[in-house]
């Protein structure tokens, strides 16, 4: 995945073109992938990494930071790690959610052998790999909070609970 973005971001950037360049964090909405088991009444969460704080950040704000870079001067040449204001761990998301949806909701690690199997059914094991050294053998950090959603937007990024949980809600009931 570094390789992929590295070549993408010199790709970018030898293009001649006036760029910036937006790195978001893991995403808000990737716990929408729990809303299958929750709709059908499964009040478990199974997921990956669960040592793994995470300050994801909304697709909402990765969307409002593009839109003023790409109406307003001053971001040419500038790229941006963006980031939610907290960092959680996978139990504490499903708590949050639990909270947002008035159920007692229960998380489960799963495995990494577990977690290995499911992902290598979805995505290239390249990924798979790059995910493991990120969020198990700690390559990665995407538990420190970045001020560029509100430096570039000139307001905060959106919390889980509103977002995620509140927003989307209803994805996640039966």
């Amino acid at each position: 995945m570094t390789r992929y973005r590295t070549e993408a971001e010199t790709a970018v950037r030898e293009s001649g073109v006036a760029w910036t360049l937006l790195r978001p964090y893991s995403f808000t909405s990737n716990t929408l992938e729990w809303a299958e088991g929750l709709r059908a009444g499964d009040d478990t969460v199974r997921a990956a990494f669960q040592a793994a704080g995470v300050a994801a950040v909304d697709p909402y704000d990765i969307a409002a930071v593009a839109a003023v870079a790409l109406t307003s001067s001053g971001h040419e040449g500038r790229a941006y790690t963006l980031s939610g204001p907290e960092a959680l761990v996978p139990a504490e998301q499903v708590r949050i959610l639990g909270w947002v949806l008035r159920r007692e909701l229960r998380f489960e690690a799963s495995s990494d052998e577990e977690a290995r199997a499911g992902m290598e059914a979805r995505m290239p094991v390249e990924y798979v790999d790059a995910f493991f050294r990120f969020f198990v053998d700690g390559a990665a950090d995407e538990s420190v909070v970045q001020p560029a959603v509100g430096d570039v937007t000139g307001r905060p990024p959106r919390t889980f609970a509103p977002v995620c949980a509140g927003a989307h809600a209803d994805s996640f009931r039966p």
